[in-house]
């Protein structure tokens, strides 16, 4: 039997010995083809005639999808799929994954992060002692946490892993989620997106990146914010508006922001995010550590072996594709 052709494309890890390791103890007789490339024209070079598709960011448009022959998944290290036409593979009956569950700790560790420098003012006591000063201004001191509103945009793994964390420093929780039933969850009560905006001291956003979400806070949602509120985005950076928050920002209507994620990445030299004082800025790490790293990369392998066995793993993005199976 001739071996499966996996194609890796723009792989994360500096070398290969996670998913070798991984590969090797399959059982199943495989031919990996390593491409670092974000380039969907290079990629199809290779993956035209594969089995599978790894890969990290690059974009696999209908057009790309359309010229994959034999492919039967196509797994994302990652958690988003944004970069990926699920309905062009849905529509090819190609199964599409992510690795779900392998930063769930880190990215929400990293939005309480976020949370807790800015409602201290570390970035600024940081910068006055950097710049040779001691105390910052004491017309506005920081206020106590504990009582304050944390509102989730987006309940999904990380979004409940934020609320158990924050309630942990006393903080009430409240989230919009369109997809989540009930009018509370875990102790969550949920609310619309406008009151949640209206009356959160902190709002974190935690919902993926879709033609719904695009843009979801923008100029008017971003005005329904108390001029004392912080926002935090450690989702995806289209979901807002930068250009509305930069102005919201250097016209103080915000009091600050904590991003790890932008519109365009990485963050342009000249990005007029980089010049505000009440913005605390980092280069989309929330999610990395050496052992999520091992588990991202080992559990895109294993989904590509479990669809290969003729299993179904266990995050599928586009379970349409088994509904239809299932169906016929």
């Amino acid at each position: 039997m001739a071996p499966f052709k996996v194609v890796i494309a723009d792989p994360p890890g500096p070398d290969h010995g996670v998913e070798q390791a991984a590969f090797a103890t399959s059982g199943l007789a495989l031919e990996p083809v390593w491409m670092a490339t974000r380039d969907p024209d290079l990629v199809l070079e290779q993956a035209a005639d594969a089995d599978a598709l790894v890969m990290s960011w690059v974009p696999v448009t209908r057009e790309v999808i359309g010229q994959l022959r034999r492919c039967r998944v196509i797994v994302r290290f990652g958690i988003g799929v944004d970069m990926i036409d699920l309905e062009a593979a849905t529509e090819r009956g190609i199964l599409v994954c992510n690795t779900a569950r392998y930063c769930l700790d880190e990215v929400s560790n990293h939005a309480m992060g976020l949370l807790l420098m800015l409602n201290r003012g570390l970035l600024q006591d940081v910068d006055s002692l950097r710049s040779s000063g001691w105390f910052r201004s004491q017309d506005n001191p920081p206020r106590r946490l504990t009582g304050q509103r944390l509102g989730l945009v987006g309940l999904g793994n990380i979004g409940r892993l934020v609320a158990s964390k924050a309630r942990g420093f006393g903080l009430e929780v409240v989230a919009y989620d369109p997809y989540v039933r009930g009018g509370n969850t875990n102790g969550i009560r949920l609310v619309d997106l406008d009151e949640l905006l209206a009356t959160a001291d902190i709002v974190s956003v935690h919902c993926p990146l879709n033609a719904s979400t695009q843009h979801l806070l923008g100029r008017r949602e971003l005005g329904l914010m108390r001029p004392t509120a912080f926002l935090i985005n450690t989702a995806r950076g289209p979901i807002v508006d930068q250009a509305a928050l930069v102005e919201a920002l250097s016209e103080r209507r915000l009091a600050g922001a904590g991003l790890d994620v932008f519109e365009t990445e990485p963050l342009p030299a000249d990005d007029p995010l980089r010049r505000l004082d009440n913005v605390i800025l980092t280069p989309h790490s929330a999610s990395w550590s050496v052992e999520s790293s091992d588990e991202c990369r080992r559990t895109a392998v294993e989904h590509v072996v479990t669809v290969l066995r003729g299993g179904v793993p266990s995050d599928v993005v586009n379970r349409a594709v088994l509904e239809r199976v299932h169906a016929n």
